[in-house]
């Protein structure tokens, strides 16, 4: 039994190496297919962590009318905190104190500087700077500013600018995910049909050895298992060229990478994720790769 699979392995490499050209096509176009499939999965995760990483970011801030008296927005700062125990914190800052971060962040723009100078009176108006435990409760806590008992005293509410901004990061990642999809679709077709042909043209090439194995009496599977793992020998190319494209990227990259994406470690994560990551590639690979030189085999392989 195991001269035979060793034959069988040995075929297999050997019509593998014969078509170079073919062989290479069809490893290349597997390789991209699963390049976008390793992708999809390391995307999946980065864009949860950046998505989380932006709802951290979120807070409520709301401005209130310039007539408001301190006395007053105490009330509500004291009201918020019955209306959820939710909220982490509840930061007051004066009309004064606005200035004075407004003065700090632009202390080397004169254009600013200028400008509030020619404004008689403090143009700021006092907050309150809302952070929640949980990013849900905004909505509501802006529904209850804005809708609520207080909402004479409020002049806006600063949520719905970064809502948006949270939704659009959304909107993007999924419609990434979707052409993803899309794209690996497509390229799981062209897999499908380049290892077909080039197991066609690796039986019609071996033609005399396939007539030799049947006048010897060679059974069905020993005569058609090399094509299907010449098929599995193309999705173990690809996977190992993916692999190594990767991980040398992040080593390289990784500190740079960083930077871009709010500390979230590529390399860590490649290396934490990896057998998960490979298990899917080894059976994509060899579904792809098996499933092809199945149907060529069953339908040029007349046993």
């Amino acid at each position: 039994m195991f001269i035979k699979l060793k034959r069988i392995f040995r075929f297999a490499w050997q019509s593998f190496s014969r078509n170079k050209g073919l062989s290479l096509q069809v490893v290349f176009i597997m390789a991209i297919a699963i390049f976008t499939l390793t992708s999809l999965f390391i995307f999946k995760d980065l864009s949860n962590f950046l998505i989380a990483k932006a709802e951290k970011k979120v807070d409520i801030s709301v401005y209130f009318k310039k007539d408001i008296e301190e006395d007053e927005i105490f009330v509500v700062r004291e009201g918020l905190s019955n209306f959820s125990k939710e909220i982490e914190n509840i930061d007051y800052v004066s009309k004064e104190k606005a200035k004075e971060i407004f003065l700090e962040r632009h202390k080397d723009d004169p254009l600013y500087l200028e400008a509030l100078e020619q404004v008689e009176e403090n143009p700021f108006l006092s907050s309150l700077n809302i952070k929640a435990k949980s990013p849900a409760l905004y909505a509501q806590i802006s529904s209850f500013l804005t809708k609520g008992p207080f909402q004479a005293l409020v002049e806006k509410v600063s949520y719905y600018q970064s809502e948006k901004v949270i939704s659009k990061l959304f909107a993007l990642t999924s419609n990434i995910k979707t052409a993803g999809l899309f794209f690996s679709f497509f390229l799981i077709i062209l897999v499908i049909l380049m290892t077909f042909n080039t197991v066609k043209l690796t039986i019609f090439a071996f033609r005399d050895e396939i007539s030799t194995m049947r006048l010897v009496g060679a059974s069905s599977w020993f005569i058609r298992g090399p094509f299907v793992i010449q098929g599995f020998l193309y999705g173990i190319l690809s996977i190992l060229i993916v692999d190594i494209l990767f991980l040398l990227s992040f080593a390289f990259l990784n500190s740079d990478l960083q930077t871009w994406l709010f500390d979230f470690n590529l390399l860590e994560y490649f290396q934490a994720n990896f057998l998960n990551l490979f298990l899917l590639q080894i059976l994509f690979a060899f579904l792809l790769g098996g499933i092809s030189s199945f149907l060529a085999v069953r339908k040029y392989l007349k046993i």
